[in-house]
This record gives structure tokens, sequence and C-alpha cells, in this order.
């Protein structure tokens, strides 16, 4: 294991990025439903550098990009009653919003790696990670369209979304390996976990997941 490590790293999420979900309200005369669409991307890339401090501990700081996204729409749905022919009919027009937002998430986690063999001993080695992580989000871009009741779309507005929070924080914990290959890359497979604290979305039936599971590997030189 060097003193001073950097590398590309791959990751890829177990779970999605954003929880969708369906709700509706009820206060007569209208019905609204809230409903929404996770349309985020699993795979994240960036870079990993980890220093050692002793023989079995290093301290790994990693940057990764992530592309998350979300579609929801409300549905209003107005109940209006009308006479005809001396019988009152409920009628029921609809409106509705739809808005599709994009975004970047830099992930930045800043872990403490306990090793299995000292970093002077030759060959492979597992190793548990626990340590915190930085989350911003960067780069909104919002598309809003509205149909009315008599089915007329108007498009588009692309006022960005507002997050909850800009940056939230976690907590990780994960496992993993480093091999060595023949000409000296090291080769490392890892799971994480985060934990995390607050979201960047928060807003009706739109959350950004509370719990991420990734699987990673790193190309370190």
């Amino acid at each position: 294991m060097r003193r001073f490590s950097l590398g590309a790293t791959l990751s890829v999420s177990g779970l999605n990025l954003m929880s969708g979900g369906t709700s509706t309200v009820t206060d007569t005369p209208t019905t609204t439903t809230y409903d929404s669409k996770s349309a985020s991307q699993r795979i994240g890339y960036g870079l990993t550098g980890q220093i050692a401090v002793t023989d079995h501990i290093a301290v790994a700081v990693g940057a990764y990009l992530r592309r998350i996204g979300y579609q929801f729409t409300t549905t209003v749905d107005t109940t209006s009653p009308v006479v005809v022919n001396g019988e009152v009919i409920n009628i029921v027009t609809t409106t509705s919003a739809h808005e599709d937002t994009r975004a970047r998430l830099i992930d930045v986690p800043l872990l403490v790696r306990y090793y299995s063999k000292g970093r002077h001993v030759p060959g492979p080695r597992w190793f548990i990670e626990l340590g915190a992580s930085w989350r911003s989000v960067r780069d909104i871009h919002t598309s809003l369209d509205s149909t009315d009741a008599s089915g007329v779309v108007t498009c588009c507005t692309f006022t960005p979304a507002v997050p909850a929070n800009r940056d939230a924080r976690g907590f990780v914990g994960g496992a993993g390996f480093q091999l060595i290959d023949p000409v000296g890359i090291r080769v490392i497979p890892e799971v994480r976990y985060t934990r995390w604290l607050n979201q960047v979305f928060d807003s009706y039936t739109t959350h950004t997941a509370a719990n991420q599971v990734e699987a990673s590997i790193t190309l370190a030189y």
C-alpha cells in the first residue's frame, strides 16, 4: 500500500436517488393529486485519493458526480353541480401542472480505512471504512407546463426548482478489497452505505432518498 494514491472511480447506486409516490388531498369541491417519479441515473463517477497514516490506517477522500432528476405532476379535479332538465349533475373539470427537473449532485465522502495487512506487506488485503459525506446540488434545470380545463396545454416555463437544501450531510460505512495487478495498478472494489441526514429535494411527494447503497470500483496508482 503506497503512502499516497489517486485513482478514478465508477460508482453504481443500488437504490434510486429519488423516492417517488402519490398523494391525494380532498378539500371539497376539489381533489388534488400529487405524483412524483424519479428520473435519476444510477451511475456516478469521479476521483478517489488516499493517504496512509499508519501501517494499517489510511484516510480516503472522494469527489463524485451524479445526475439526479424527477417528474412531478399536480392534478386538480373540481366538482361543480349543474342543473340539467331539473336534475342536479356533478360535472368534474380537471387541470394539471407538470414539472420536469434535472440537476447534478457532487458527493464528497471523507473516510477512515482500516486495512487487514500492514502497508509494507505485499499482496491483496481487505478493509473497512467509516466516515462522513457532504453533498451539494448544482446546475438545476426545470421545465414547467400546464393543462387547463379545456385541455389546452401551455408550455413551457423554465424557472429552476428551489431545493429544500442546497447541501446535505450524511454518515458513511463500507468495506472492500485492494488488489494489485502485475504493473502496480491498485484495483479497489467496495460497497458503501450512506445515511443522509437532510434532503436536497423535499416537497409533497418529491423526496431525495435518505438511504444510499452503492458498489464502486477504483483504479488507482
